[in-house]
């Protein structure tokens, strides 16, 4: 396997009296160059606290000790939530698991213009890379605390 040289930048931004992150990961290897954009999904008290969160999650990248389909999962599985957050009942009822279920959720998401055809297609290149062939990764499904509207079993 070919070396890989990670890389990325921090950016933050004002959020109302609150601030965000976001976070650009780049790979470079034998093959190519790729980057992805991905936020934090949170807000921070202070501009300091949003670039640290930040330089910490881009510091990990950078050291290898966090794979780039973890952090595009991760990043899915914001957007979910705060959809989930906004839209009751939320379709589909479970974070999604496989590539598959993320594509008819993202496309559900979009029909309902829940997202916009730029944060489909966002969504969308991130399941393509986080579901790439060669990682052999197990998904792991997370759940998240139940409600009466959108559990069937409460």
């Amino acid at each position: 396997m070919a070396p890989m040289n990670r890389g990325g930048s921090v950016t933050s931004q004002r959020a109302g009296d609150r601030w965000t992150a976001a976070v650009q990961v780049d790979e470079r290897d034998a093959t190519g160059h790729r980057q992805y954009d991905l936020s934090l999904n949170r807000t921070f008290p202070t501009e300091a606290a949003a670039r640290r969160a930040g330089e910490q999650l881009l510091a990990e990248w950078k050291g290898g000790r966090v794979l780039l389909r973890d952090l595009l999962l991760r990043q899915l599985a914001g957007t979910y939530r705060t959809l989930r957050e906004t839209y009751k009942p939320m379709r589909p009822p479970t974070v999604p698991a496989t590539r598959s279920a993320w594509d008819r959720a993202i496309t559900t998401w979009e029909e309902q213009s829940w997202i916009d055809a730029a944060a489909a297609a966002r969504c969308r290149d991130h399941v393509r890379s986080a579901f790439v062939a060669e990682s052999g990764a197990t998904v792991r499904r997370h759940r998240l605390p139940g409600d009466a509207e959108s559990d069937p079993t409460l």
